[in-house]
C-alpha cells in the first residue's frame, strides 16, 4: 500500500501507515509512533532532499570496482530506484552504483523496515545503519547495524539470494592506526521467494543497546546481542541510514553486459519506515 503525502492526507497516511507496517506487537503501556526523519513512500519524481542524500556523505567512494554517483538513484513509479551501470574514464572505479544516506544522524532504538526488490546482478542490495566516531581522541569506536543484505546473482561465495543475514559490527581503532573489527551475526534463514525475484520486508527492532531482532516480512526470525571492545560502550550509538548497491571483494562483479540490462541492473525500495515506542 502507499500513500500520497498532502496536507489534506497527512493524518490518513500516518493512520494507514501504522495499520499497514509490520512492526511486532509493543510492550505493555507502550505503543509505536513514526520516525518521520527516517520514514519515506517515495512517492513523486524526485528524491526528498530534506530527508536524503543522493550521495552518502559519510562513505563517498564505495568499494571497488564500483564507487557511487547521485545519477544512479531516481524516485519513479513509487520506488526508491538505485540503477547499476558501467563507470567509463575512471581509473580505479569500473562500476556505478549507488549510496542514499539520512540526512539525520539520530537512528536510537525502535523498529526500522524496509520493502525491498534487490536487483538480478552480482552486487548487493542493502539496508543498514551506522555512525561515524564520537570522538577524534583515540582510541574510538564505531558501530554498524546490518539489517540486511543480499545479492540477487550468485557466483561464488555464500548464498546471499535466498539467505537472509544481518549483522552487527564494532570497528575498533588503537592510537597506533591498528584496527580491528568485532562481530554478532544473526541466524541465517530463507528467503522465499529468493530477494530478487519478488518484494520482501526487512525489518529490524533495536531493542536495547545489547538487544536487535530482525523480521522478514512481518515474521521473527533472529535475535543479535552485540559485543563491543569497551565494556562502558554498549551498543547504543545514534546512527544514520543507507541503502546501498556495492560490490563486495569476494564476489565476482557484473559483466558490462549484465549491468547494461535494465531488467536485471536495479534494486527497488518501495518505501522505507522507522518508528519509536512511546508510552501508551
Amino acid at each position: 500500500m502507499k500513500f500520497t503525502r498532502t496536507p489534506i492526507l497527512f493524518i490518513t497516511f500516518i493512520f494507514c501507515s501504522i495499520l499497514s507496517a509490520q512492526t511486532p506487537e509493543p510492550p505493555e503501556g507502550f505503543k509505536w509512533v513514526i520516525n518521520e526523519n527516517f520514514t519515506d513512500e517515495f512517492e513523486g519524481n524526485a528524491l526528498d532532499t530534506g530527508k536524503w542524500h543522493a550521495r552518502s556523505p559519510y562513505w563517498v567512494d564505495g568499494r571497488p570496482p564500483a564507487t557511487f554517483r547521485d545519477y544512479s538513484v531516481s524516485v519513479k513509479n513509487g520506488n526508491l530506484q538505485i540503477k547499476n551501470s558501467v563507470l567509463k574514464n575512471d581509473e580505479k572505479y569500473t562500476i556505478a552504483g549507488g549510496a542514499v544516506a539520512s540526512v539525520a544522524k539520530d537512528a536510537l532504538y525502535g523498529y526500522f523496515e524496509t520493502r525491498m526488490k534487490a536487483s538480478s546482478i552480482s552486487m548487493s542490495s542493502t539496508f543498514w545503519l551506522k555512525n561515524k566516531p564520537d570522538t577524534k581522541e583515540c582510541p574510538f569506536e564505531v558501530q554498524e547495524l546490518d539489517i540486511v543484505e543480499v545479492v540477487g546473482q550468485q557466483k561464488k561465495g555464500g548464498d546471499f539470494r535466498t539467505k537472509l543475514r544481518s549483522n552487527t559490527h564494532t570497528f575498533y581503532t588503537d592510537c597506533d592506526g591498528t584496527k580491528t573489527v568485532k562481530s554478532q551475526k544473526g541466524v541465517v534463514s530463507e528467503i522465499n521467494p529468493p530477494a530478487d525475484e519478488a518484494y520482501h520486508v526487512y525489518g529490524c527492532w533495536w531493542v536495547d543497546a545489547n538487544t536487535i531482532k530482525i523480521y522478514l516480512d512481518g515474521e521473527y526470525r533472529t535475535t543479535m546481542h552485540p559485543s563491543t571492545f569497551f565494556r562502558d560502550t554498549p551498543f547504543n550509538r545514534p546512527m544514520y541510514m543507507h541503502l546501498v548497491t556495492e560490490t563486495y571483494n569476494w564476489e565476482t562483479p557484473p559483466t558490462p553486459e549484465e549491468l547494461a540490462d535494465d531488467s536485471r541492473n536495479t534494486t527497488y525500495y518501495d518505501w522505507v519506515r522507522a518508528y519509536t515506542l512511546i508510552p501508551n
